[in-house]
């Protein structure tokens, strides 16, 4: 193997890896919002150069993750509920029009991995944060039988601000257990009736009405 192809994957194996676990620990907030990200004790922390750090910091700051300040460095964005309050509106776009393409096509294969998605937050653990996490998962599958790209990637992106919020404001939201799985049980059932606009007036009221209660204004 020609060894500047093999330092060059190299670099960007260990970018991903550390782009990875930044974005992790900022969603967890192990990264606090406004906190500095300094590339030298991370690049220390793992034993490798500058490099791949900052070009994990650049990709974080792609995603709204990290802002770098001229003669100051990479901080952690702090958390804005107005843009949040878009986020969710931009997610309820994504997933309405995902499911003029979906819904024509489910089959009960396809609403059955849905119902074991919604099964799996009846039996959880009671604590949201976890919960959240098979949210995630039932409409991230939604969103993935649309088999197109950009709404994919797009959906990515607004899912790792909406976890990193759920995180922040954990355990001040007040949705109980029962009724996050109430609520998805409720859209399985009206998936299933095969009617588009009776499911994006569903989930158009599902997603925004999460902003409701949690007071995201």
């Amino acid at each position: 193997m020609n060894p500047i192809n093999n330092q060059s994957t190299r670099l960007v194996s260990l970018k991903d890896e550390i782009k990875q676990k930044l974005r992790e620990d900022i969603i967890s907030n192990t990264l606090k919002p406004g906190q500095r990200i300094v590339e030298t004790e991370i690049a220390k922390n793992h034993g490798i150069s500058q490099v791949p750090v900052r070009e994990a910091l650049r990709g974080l700051e792609e995603e709204g993750l990290v802002k770098t300040v001229k003669y100051k460095g990479a901080f952690v964005t702090e958390i804005n509920q107005v843009e949040l309050y878009h986020i969710f509106s931009l997610r309820t776009e994504i997933e309405t029009s995902v499911l003029e393409i979906v819904v024509p096509k489910l089959t009960r294969r396809d609403t059955g991995e849905l119902y074991d998605i919604v099964e799996k937050m009846k039996s959880g653990t009671p604590d949201y944060l976890t919960q959240s996490g098979f949210d995630m998962d039932f409409h991230s599958k939604i969103i993935e039988w649309s088999q197109i790209e950009i709404y994919n990637r797009v959906w990515g992106i607004l899912n790792t601000h909406i976890r990193r919020y759920i995180a922040y404001f954990h355990p001040t939201i007040q949705i109980k257990p029962e009724e996050v799985y109430k609520y998805h049980l409720e859209l399985v059932e009206v998936l299933e009736q095969g009617d588009v606009e009776k499911s994006k007036a569903a989930f158009r009221e599902h997603i925004m009405s999460f902003c409701n209660e949690t007071r995201i204004k």
